[in-house]
C-alpha cells in the first residue's frame, strides 16, 4: 500500500490518504495477518460497514483512554517508529502491534483517571445526586448516564455531578450517543471539536450551547 493511496481495485477507485493514516492501516493489516489465515478470512467475510465500524470504535475507546493525559506518543528516533506509551510501547515495527503493551497503557490510563476522580464508583453518584441505587440503575439503562469499564469496575464519569451543567441537557445529550460504547461516549464528552470552536461539548455544555453540541453528538454517531 503506497504511503499515500490506498488502492481499491475491485472499483478502480482510490482513497487518497495522508501518510500517517496509511501508516496506522498497515499496522493494522499487520495485525491482523498476525492471527492466520482462517481468521484474518473471516474478518474479510463481515460486511465493509460493519468491520468498519468496529475498528473505529477500538480507536476511539483507544483515544478516551488517553484523553485528558499527557502520554507521548511521539515516535522515537531509529529507523523504526516506536510511540511510546509510558512503560509500555506500541510497537509498529514490521507493521506488528504489541497488544499486550498497549492494553497496559490504556488500563494505566483509565486507572489515573480514577485517582483523579474524574470517574467514581456508583454508590458516590448516586449519593451525590441524592438518588436511590435503583434510580441510577434506571438512567443507565434508559440511556440518560453511562458507564466505563477499567478493569473488572464499572465508574460513571464525575462530569454528571458537575454544577456548572444542567443535568437534564447533559442526560438527553447523553442519550443521543444511544448504544455506543462507554469508552466511546467519554471520547465524545471530553475531547475538543473543530465544530465547537476547538472546545468539548463538556466545556460548550457550560456556555450554554445545546443545539451546537446536538448536532455533534449526531455526526459523531453517524461516522
Amino acid at each position: 500500500m503506497n504511503a499515500a493511496t490506498l488502492e481499491k481495485e475491485s472499483s478502480g477507485a482510490s482513497v487518497k490518504l495522508d501518510p500517517g493514516a496509511a501508516e496506522v492501516l498497515r499496522s493494522a493489516v499487520g495485525a491482523a495477518s498476525m492471527l492466520g489465515a482462517d481468521k484474518a478470512r473471516a474478518l474479510l467475510e463481515m460486511p465493509d460497514a460493519q468491520l468498519g465500524s468496529l475498528l473505529k470504535q477500538g480507536i476511539s475507546q483507544f483515544l478516551a483512554a488517553i484523553a485528558g493525559l499527557n502520554l507521548d506518543f511521539a515516535p522515537s528516533s531509529g529507523d523504526s517508529p516506536q510511540p511510546s506509551m509510558g512503560a509500555g510501547k506500541l510497537r509498529t515495527t514490521a507493521g506488528m502491534l504489541d497488544l499486550d503493551k498497549f492494553e497496559a497503557g490504556a488500563q494505566a490510563a483509565r486507572k489515573q483517571l480514577v485517582s483523579r476522580g474524574q470517574l467514581l464508583p456508583a454508590s458516590e453518584i448516586w449519593n451525590a445526586l441524592g438518588m436511590t441505587r435503583q434510580a441510577l440503575n434506571k438512567a443507565l439503562s434508559s440511556g440518560r448516564i453511562f458507564t466505563v469499564d477499567v478493569g473488572a469496575n464499572q465508574y460513571y464519569p464525575a462530569f454528571y455531578l458537575s454544577q456548572d451543567i444542567d443535568r437534564k441537557t447533559l442526560a438527553k445529550i447523553t442519550q443521543l450517543l444511544g448504544t455506543l460504547p462507554g469508552w466511546s461516549k467519554w471520547q465524545f464528552f471530553t475531547t475538543r471539536k473543530g465544530s465547537l470552536g476547538d472546545i468539548t461539548p463538556l466545556e460548550a455544555l457550560k456556555r450554554g450551547e445545546l443545539e451546537k453540541v446536538r448536532s455533534a453528538a449526531q455526526a459523531f454517531v453517524q461516522r
